[in-house]
C-alpha cells in the first residue's frame, strides 16, 4: 500500500501539473502583452517566476499533500467502525498503471538530465587558448564600464560565436577570428552582451532552470516558457550592453553576423540564436514606450492570476482527497488507527498500524501479545481461557470487519 501512496500521489501531482501549467502558460501570455519590452528585466523576473513555478509544482503538490496527510495527527481514531465496508484495494492494472506514470516521468527526467551533463561534457573538451593581447585589453576597458571584467577570464577557443561559461570565474570563450571578422563597434556591442551575462550569472541561472525543464519535460508549457526566459534574459543583456554605450545598430548588425556560425551548445547561450534573433533586431531597433498606467494595470492582472492560479491548485486536490486520505493511512507513512468497537457482548478496543493489531485491549482489559493471533487479514483476539473471545478482519487502512456477538 506504500507503493500505492506513492504512486498514485505522484500521478496525480503530474497531472495537476498539465492544468496548473497550462494557467501559468495562460498568465505570462496576458502579463507579456501588458509589460511593455523597454522594461526588460520585469518581463525577464515575471517569466522566471512563472517557469521556476511551473517547474516545482509536481515536488510542492507531493510535499504540501504529503504534509496535508501527516498533519492528521499520530492516531486517528474510528470510534464506530462499519461493519459494512470492505478493505481498501488496488487492483494490480490500477498499481500498474500508476507505476507506468511515475516510470515513464522518471525516465523523461533522467534523460533531459543526460543530455544535460552531455552538453557540459561537450564544453569542457574545447579546445582553448590564451587570448591575444588586443582581445584582453578590449574586456579589461569593457568590464569596467559594465562592472563585470574581474567575473571573466577572455580566451580563444573552438566555438562559432561568443559564449560565457562557468561560474565564479567564468570563461569568456571568443572564436579565434572574431577581431577581424566584424567591425570594432559591433565586437565591442557583443562582448559588452557577454560581459552582461558574466554580470548577471546567467551561466549558473540558465543551468538551474534547465534541471527545472527536466523535472516538466512532458508539459508543453514548460518548454514555451522556458524559451520565453531566454528571450528575456538575452534582451535584458542587449538592453545592459545599449545602457554601456554600444549603439543598438551595431549591435543588431554583430548579432545577424554571428547568427549563421551559432553554437550547438545550449547550456553556453551563444550570442545569437536563430529562434529569437528576429525578435531580438526587432526590439533593438524599434524600442517602445512604456505608459506608466499599463504598469499599474499588469501588478494588478497578475496578483489577480497570481491568487487563480493558487486557488486551482489547492482546490483541485479535493474531488480525490478521500481517496489519498485512505492510501495514507495504509501506508508505510501512515499513522496508528485506534478502533473502539461495541457489539451485544461487549466492548473492544484495537491499535491497527498497516493493517497489522499491535494492540488490543476486551472490556478495557489489555489483551498480552501472545493472546493477538493474526494471520493476513484474519485477527482473533483470545479471552483469559485461551478460547477466542474476538474473531474479526482487518484491512490496511485500519477499518475492521466482524459478525457481532450475541
Amino acid at each position: 500500500m506504500t507503493l500505492a501512496y506513492v504512486f498514485e500521489l505522484l500521478a496525480f501531482a503530474l497531472v495537476g501539473t498539465l492544468l496548473q501549467g497550462t494557467l501559468l502558460w495562460m498568465s505570462w501570455r496576458l502579463l507579456s502583452r501588458a509589460i511593455p519590452v523597454s522594461y526588460p528585466v520585469l518581463r525577464y523576473r515575471v517569466a522566471g517566476a512563472h517557469f521556476a513555478l511551473l517547474a516545482a509544482l509536481p515536488l510542492l503538490t507531493v510535499a504540501l499533500f504529503h504534509l496535508f496527510f501527516a498533519a492528521m495527527g499520530a492516531e486517528i481514531s474510528r470510534e464506530k467502525p462499519s461493519v459494512e465496508l470492505p478493505p481498501l484495494e488496488s487492483s494490480a492494472a490500477y498499481l500498474s498503471m500508476l507505476a507506468g506514470i511515475a516510470a515513464c516521468w522518471l525516465l523523461g527526467a533522467m534523460v533531459h538530465c543526460l543530455k544535460l551533463l552531455r552538453e557540459w561534457a561537450g564544453l569542457a573538451r574545447i579546445a582553448r587558448s590564451a587570448a591575444p593581447e588586443n582581445l584582453v585589453a578590449a574586456v579589461d576597458r569593457l568590464g569596467k564600464k559594465i562592472g563585470a571584467r574581474c567575473l571573466v577570464q577572455p580566451c580563444i577557443a573552438a566555438v562559432a560565436s561568443p559564449q560565457v561559461v562557468g561560474f565564479r570565474r567564468a570563461s569568456l570563450m571568443i572564436p579565434a577570428d572574431f577581431m577581424t571578422a566584424l567591425p570594432a563597434a559591433e565586437r565591442d556591442a557583443i562582448l559588452l552582451h557577454e560581459l552582461a551575462h558574466a554580470r548577471r550569472h546567467d551561466f549558473a541561472w540558465n543551468l538551474m532552470q534547465r534541471f527545472g525543464l527536466a523535472l516538466v519535460w512532458f508539459h508543453p508549457a514548460a518548454w514555451a516558457l522556458y524559451n520565453s526566459v531566454a528571450l528575456e534574459r538575452e534582451a535584458v543583456c542587449d538592453a545592459m550592453a545599449v545602457g554601456q554605450g554600444a549603439s543598438p545598430k551595431s549591435l543588431a548588425q554583430g548579432l545577424l553576423r554571428l547568427a549563421e556560425r551559432r553554437s550547438g551548445h545550449a547550456i553556453a547561450m551563444a550570442s545569437a540564436s536563430g529562434a529569437t534573433l528576429s525578435n531580438r533586431v526587432h526590439r533593438l531597433l524599434a524600442p517602445a514606450a512604456a505608459p506608466a498606467s499599463l504598469l499599474r494595470r499588469t501588478a494588478i492582472a497578475g496578483g489577480v492570476l497570481a491568487l487563480f492560479g493558487v486557488a486551482a491548485a489547492l482546490a483541485e486536490p479535493g474531488l480525490n482527497a478521500a481517496r489519498m486520505r485512505e492510501l495514507y493511512i495504509a501506508s508505510g507513512f501512515g499513522p496508528t488507527v485506534v478502533v473502539n468497537a461495541r457489539d451485544p457482548a461487549g466492548a473492544f478496543g484495537l491499535r491497527i498500524r498497516q493493517g497489522r493489531v499491535v494492540q488490543a485491549s476486551i472490556e478495557r482489559q489489555s489483551v498480552p501479545t501472545e493472546r493477538i493471533i493474526q494471520k493476513g487479514d484474519q485477527v482473533i483476539l483470545l479471552g483469559p481461557n485461551r478460547r477466542p473471545a474476538v474473531s474479526l478482519r482487518v484491512s490496511a487502512n485500519g477499518r475492521i470487519r466482524w459478525d457481532a456477538r450475541g
